[in-house]
Parts: C-alpha cells; sequence; structure tokens
C-alpha cells in the first residue's frame, strides 16, 4: 500500500506586467526632455540679462571693413558738366562758332565733304544717320559732333548751344553711332583733328 500525501503545489513565480519595461523607459525620456526645456530657457534668460553694446555707425565709412583702404565716393548731386550750359527755353550761353560760313555744306546737299585730309560720308539709317570719318592711314583722330540752335524772334541772329555732344576717338578712320536728326533751325558741327599733325577741319550739318 502506498500512502500519497497531497502538501501542496509549489508557489508560482510573480509575474511582471505586461507593458512595464516600456513605461519606465517612456517616464526616464520625458525627465531627459524636461532637463532639456529647462536647461535652454536658463541659457535664454542668462543672455538677456547681459547687457547690450550700442555700437556708433559712421555712415561715410560704413560700406568699408575694418583695416580697408577707404575709397572717395562721388557726392550724391554731381557738379554741372563743365563747358557751355544746356538751353533750358529760359536762359542760354552764346554758342562760339568757327568760320565755316553759312552756305549749306557739300555734307548737307551731297551726303559727303572732304576738306583738308578728312573726308565725312553721311548715311541715313531711318529717322536718324550715321557718319563716317576718314582721316590719314595709321594716324589717331578725335572728332567731336555739337549741336546748335538758330533762335528767331527777338533773338534772331543769336546761335546757342542745345547741349548735345558726342566724342569719337579712332585710328585713320571712325564711324558714329546712330545720331537722331534735329529739329529745323538746328544744325550739328563736327570738329575733326588729326593728333599727330595737329591738322583741325570742320563739318556742318544743318537740319531744315
Amino acid at each position: 500500500m502506498v500512502l500519497v500525501t497531497d502538501y501542496g503545489s509549489m508557489p508560482a513565480a510573480a509575474t511582471r506586467p505586461a507593458g512595464s519595461r516600456s513605461k519606465t523607459a517612456l517616464i526616464a525620456l520625458s525627465a531627459a526632455a524636461l532637463l532639456a526645456v529647462v536647461g535652454v530657457v536658463a541659457v535664454v534668460y542668462q543672455a538677456e540679462a547681459l547687457p547690450i553694446a550700442l555700437e556708433t555707425v559712421n555712415e561715410n565709412t560704413a560700406a568699408q571693413p575694418d583695416g580697408a583702404i577707404l575709397e572717395d565716393v562721388p557726392a550724391t548731386i554731381v557738379a554741372p558738366v563743365p563747358g557751355p550750359p544746356d538751353f533750358n527755353g529760359a536762359s542760354a550761353v552764346v554758342a562760339r562758332l568757327p568760320n565755316i560760313g553759312f552756305a549749306p555744306s557739300m555734307l548737307t546737299e551731297k551726303g559727303f565733304e572732304t576738306r583738308g585730309s578728312f573726308t565725312v560720308r553721311k548715311s541715313r539709317a531711318g529717322e536718324s544717320f550715321y557718319l563716317r570719318v576718314y582721316g590719314k592711314l595709321n594716324h589717331n583722330i578725335r572728332c567731336t559732333l555739337r549741336g546748335y540752335r538758330n533762335l528767331s524772334g527777338d533773338f534772331t541772329g543769336n546761335t546757342i548751344y542745345t547741349g548735345f555732344k558726342k566724342i569719337y576717338v579712332g585710328k585713320s578712320q571712325i564711324q558714329t553711332q546712330h545720331i537722331p536728326r534735329g529739329i529745323t533751325g538746328e544744325f550739328d558741327i563736327m570738329t575733326c583733328r588729326d593728333l599727330g599733325n595737329g591738322e583741325v577741319q570742320y563739318f556742318r550739318i544743318r537740319y531744315d
């Protein structure tokens, strides 16, 4: 006969609730984030507490970095261009003209003219025109085209500057850009100078 005594079963090991590890990690992460926010707030507060240094800016040298070479800056209001002032409808300067007479020039009538060693040809381009100037071979030349106006009425007989002026420089020959036509009573004079021997010739273009 076998005697069997029931002493009861062994107590089961305590089980860990599901999800407890993830909750612990979440609490640690939240604490770290809170510490980071507190650190940022402390840094901002400390920065705001520092005194602010004010700097006086010199507008004349504001664009120049320290140690740079200062350059002269042109004034906002520039001085008038040297020479006779433009006609403003109320006052003008009487022009000094070269002694080339008042008869119609060959350049105006025929479209070309030769004076001394210079030859000028005029070509039409729409409502404007351009000029070709030929000088001595391999000579540097300089031509200045200036506008004039003959006054009428109480000022008949007086000639003034219109303010139109173009300067062209070249070697042996020059071709201008398109030149707008003047109005009735206006004319242009092309002054050509040989920079090698000093020869000067004048050519007139009249607008009638």
